[in-house]
């Protein structure tokens, strides 16, 4: 899988059901048809460096802190694209440390949304911090984690 840079005609790829913010933005089983799709900016300036998996998903490098050389990274994937959220990860996971250099990789994930957890474990991200009360889910406050990755080598 390959990831290209962000283009105007790439603009639907920017929402979608998935809960907003998160590491691996899944669509949520049960998600009320009401309930307004999570969305993204395009990018405004070079804070945010915004990738296309055409026709799959958008991987987005937040908070970049070139100096301590790490950032945040958000994903967000189509439902039609469920299947390829291992090599995406992966493919988002090798872009941040070898294309853009960086040495740490991290974001947030809602165990409640139920994400594949040992997809996260076999990108090298490890849970690094718990956050009672730290989302907003089904009418309900619930847990909400950090998961980390650091580049070896």
């Amino acid at each position: 899988m390959m990831l290209r840079g962000y283009r105007s005609g790439d603009a639907r790829l920017l929402s979608g059901p998935w809960t907003a913010g998160e590491l691996l933005g899944l669509p949520v089983n049960g998600r009320p048809a009401l309930v307004e799709d999570a969305a993204v900016e395009p990018p405004r300036d070079a804070a945010v460096e915004l990738c296309i998996a055409p026709g799959v998903a958008f991987v987005r490098f937040s908070e970049l802190d070139w100096t301590a050389r790490r950032a945040r990274l958000e994903i967000g994937i189509q439902p039609q694209a469920i299947d390829a959220v291992a090599m995406l990860l992966k493919t988002a996971v090798a872009h941040g440390f070898h294309v853009l250099n960086l040495h740490r990789l991290y974001g947030w994930v809602t165990p409640a949304a139920d994400p594949p957890l040992a997809v996260l474990g076999d990108a090298g991200f490890q849970r690094e911090a718990s956050v009672p009360a730290g989302n907003w889910l089904d009418g309900a406050a619930v847990q909400r984690q950090i998961w980390g990755a650091v580049r070896r080598g």
